[in-house]
């Protein structure tokens, strides 16, 4: 097992954890793994200004996913702050947001896909934030037909007094991350968006990593 890391839940306390399973994720690309109820999941923008488009599914049953509207009706704000807890679209907790050195994410705007791509005008193939997530699920077995809104970590929507949004640079500094603690067993699929025609990645996207770590003995 790898080296032991503490981490500050939001100065209240410090746990020690340590890593079970690194997980690089490159530039455009995405990955899914599986996280056992009680482990952790950490996610790091080492670069800066990137946004996650993150998902996650009950183990037992994919039709069971993390829901933003579920999320929001429960936590009574547009995202969980350090402490509550991201529910499912059968109401129950699947993962609690424990420490967060970002501050800022997103719950309401969709994954990119082929159709954003072709709407720029792009003719070919672009990488997207719906693809990665289909692609991912299915090397663990899962086909994903319906795309769920997804958790766009590190990222900046601003929300005007007349509800209009407005996409902006992201708020990430390098090394900046979220730690999240699995309530249930789940599947959690990660993109590294790779939109570059509007600011949400800061134009030009980068990589992000992620760790599952469990409480050091």
């Amino acid at each position: 097992m790898a080296e032991t890391v503490e981490i500050d839940l939001n100065g209240k306390r410090r746990i020690r954890l340590a890593a079970k399973h690194a997980a690089p994720i490159p530039a455009m690309t995405g990955i899914a793994l599986r996280l056992a109820a009680g482990e952790y999941l950490k996610l790091t923008d080492f670069g800066g200004k990137q946004p996650a488009d993150f998902w996650a599914f009950n183990q037992a049953d994919v039709d069971e996913c993390l829901s933003n509207e579920h999320t929001r009706v429960w936590v009574n704000r547009l995202c969980p702050k350090p402490g509550e807890s991201f529910h499912t679209n059968r109401r129950r907790p699947i993962l609690q947001l424990v420490a967060d050195t970002c501050g800022m994410h997103d719950l309401l705007t969709a994954a990119c896909d082929e159709h954003r791509y072709r709407l720029y005008g792009v003719q070919g193939d672009h990488p997207n934030c719906a693809g990665n997530l289909k692609k991912a699920m299915r090397g663990l077995g899962h086909d994903i037909v319906h795309v769920p809104s997804p958790v766009n970590f590190f990222t900046h929507v601003r929300i005007g007094e007349d509800g209009s949004l407005e996409t902006q640079t992201p708020p990430s500094k390098p090394g900046d991350h979220v730690v999240l603690k699995a309530w249930i067993d789940c599947t959690v699929a990660i993109s590294a968006c790779p939109q570059e025609f509007n600011p949400i990645a800061g134009w030009y996207p980068t990589d992000l990593h992620a760790a599952v770590l469990v409480p050091a003995g």
